[in-house]
């Protein structure tokens, strides 16, 4: 370690994604968003696109991730270290402020492959069509501030059967829901052209 100091204040670092709040981060970091501008996540952790700074006595600063690679078994403890090799969770702070988008998280070993496989293939770790930006599995806890909404899994096939029944807009589904079950029925959904969801939707938006 390159320093003696043991207790260091840290300073996360901003994603400014769209769907993300005004006013709340913001005002967590007591500074100024006069302009408007989204503040969708801060994280606190070691990643390597975005880690922490730790902010040191001598007034310069150190990213959280460098400061755990120089001795990862003392900072870390040997378990830990041993095991992961570096700072095994993110610490984030979320203001959501318009509705996310639907996420798949792959198993520990799909996403070192499928990072291993966009590596060999060129695709840049900032690429818009990149899906691994990294090897981790990204298991989640999350612990509400306030109210929010989230939507986690699929029914069971009865209950999805029951409620593509129930409301007439979605009859049109059952036949390709009854033949090739809710997996491919999530795929054609997923897939259908803006206006065509549009018009599946709006007989529920009129009732």
């Amino acid at each position: 370690m390159s320093t003696s100091q043991r207790v260091f204040k840290l300073a996360g670092k901003v994603q400014h994604y769209a769907w993300g709040g005004e006013s709340f981060i913001p005002a967590l970091l007591n500074i100024s968003n006069q302009e408007g501008k989204p503040y969708a996540e801060y994280w606190m952790g070691a990643h390597d696109n975005t880690p922490a700074e730790l902010l040191l006595n001598n007034g310069k600063k150190m990213p959280l991730n460098t400061f755990i690679e120089q001795q990862p078994a003392e900072i870390l403890g040997e378990k830990t270290a041993n095991r992961f090799g570096r700072l095994p969770f993110l610490f984030k702070v979320l203001d959501v402020k318009d509705m996310l988008s639907i996420q798949v998280h792959p198993t520990k070993r799909e996403a070192e492959k499928g990072f291993e496989r966009e590596n060999l293939a060129g695709i840049p770790l900032s690429a818009p069509q990149r899906n691994y930006k990294d090897d981790n599995h990204k298991p989640e806890i999350m612990v509400a501030l306030s109210d929010f909404w989230l939507l986690h899994g699929f029914k069971h096939q009865p209950e999805i059967e029951k409620t593509l029944n129930e409301f007439p807009a979605f009859h049109p589904l059952i036949p390709d829901f009854k033949k090739y079950g809710f997996k491919e029925l999530y795929r054609k959904l997923m897939k259908l052209p803006q206006q065509e969801i549009d018009l599946l939707l709006a007989p529920l938006a009129e009732e």
